[in-house]
């Protein structure tokens, strides 16, 4: 395979004196064949154009996460991800650092942030009276998809909610947390349960699927947040409003097969807390956006509750990989 020219546009920071950052756009020209890792490339910069580019590296080997950065606006492994996947029609490609977390210099962001959230959820095993004594292999292979963590921030520096919410305590620690909660030997998953349902926790993810689609290690930290979702409802903790949001929301497919968008807001904040969105409603009646207070049932509910009795006669198990159950 030939040699291409590519152009390397690569965001630049430098922090002032007074703490302010300095941005700018740098371009770069390297010659490489389309399997080239952009890793290579940096490198390529780095020692033959400007020594002055700074970023992290370590294993090469997409297993320490040091060179996770936005690369064709995304973040990705630098080592993991060849030029060729990236361009754009122009053999163009932007590069810049991680969302989310502080930036230091160039590509490089301080990762104190992430792994503030991580250190959170206490990660290491509680002793306690729920603790088992034996673990099998299903056990083990939930806690073993998730151990698949590499810490890279992927996730964090895509997450939509930690965008919008510092509080918010982001994929990779919910998924760290599901580690231990799925894990036989922990002895207090009740009460991580019980932290985790509160403000800025499990019911805080808006389920964007960025953290699955960014995520180099394929751990799919969304469906561990779920799966805590749901240990957490059957562990009594359905007082918040997440939860009451979810009990809503199954309500209403089980009685009519779609939403009663006129009073989902009421039974998920209560009266008072439905009052507090006077503002937003009266915004939406004038844009003629109030949904009818009548629900209507669809065609075919029958085939949507037999799912439901289904899944009732045959549930999920969280705690194993249950095989499908299907309606007869």
């Amino acid at each position: 395979m030939s040699d291409q020219v590519y152009t390397l546009r690569i965001q630049r920071n430098v922090r002032r004196d007074d703490g302010t950052l300095e941005t700018k756009w740098d371009e770069f020209q390297v010659k490489a064949t389309p399997l080239t890792p952009v890793l290579n490339l940096l490198e390529d910069v780095k020692g033959n154009q400007d020594g002055s580019l700074t970023f992290r590296q370590s294993c090469r080997s997409a297993i320490c996460g040091s060179c996770a950065m936005r690369i064709g606006g995304k973040t990705r492994l630098a080592c993991k991800t060849q030029i060729g996947e990236v361009v754009d029609e122009n053999n163009t490609v932007q590069i810049a650092p991680q969302q989310n977390s502080p930036v230091l210099k160039d590509l490089v962001v301080d990762i104190t942030k992430f792994f503030n959230k991580v250190h959170q959820i206490k990660p290491y095993l509680q002793e306690g009276a729920e603790s088992a004594t034996e673990v099998n292999d299903t056990a083990f292979d939930q806690v073993n998809h998730v151990t698949q963590c590499i810490m890279c921030a992927c996730c964090f520096s895509d997450c939509t909610m930690a965008e919008v919410s510092d509080a918010f305590i982001g994929p990779a620690a919910l998924a760290k947390a599901f580690r231990f909660v799925s894990d036989p030997r922990e002895g207090n998953k009740r009460e991580r349960l019980r932290v985790l349902s509160q403000d800025h926790g499990i019911w805080s993810c808006s389920r964007c699927t960025m953290c699955v689609m960014v995520c180099p290690k394929d751990v799919k930290p969304m469906e561990a947040i779920v799966k805590l979702r749901t240990r957490a409802m059957d562990a009594g903790n359905v007082s918040g409003y997440g939860a009451k949001h979810a009990q809503a929301f199954h309500g209403d497919i089980t009685s009519n097969g779609s939403l009663n968008e006129a009073f989902i807001l009421n039974r998920t904040l209560g009266v008072l807390g439905a009052l507090g969105e006077m503002g937003a409603a009266l915004h939406l009646a004038k844009k003629g956006k109030i949904p009818s207070p009548f629900p209507h049932k669809i065609a075919n509910l029958g085939e949507v509750q037999a799912i439901y009795d289904a899944l009732e006669k045959n549930p999920l198990d969280v705690e194993t990989k249950a095989e499908n159950a299907v309606p007869e």
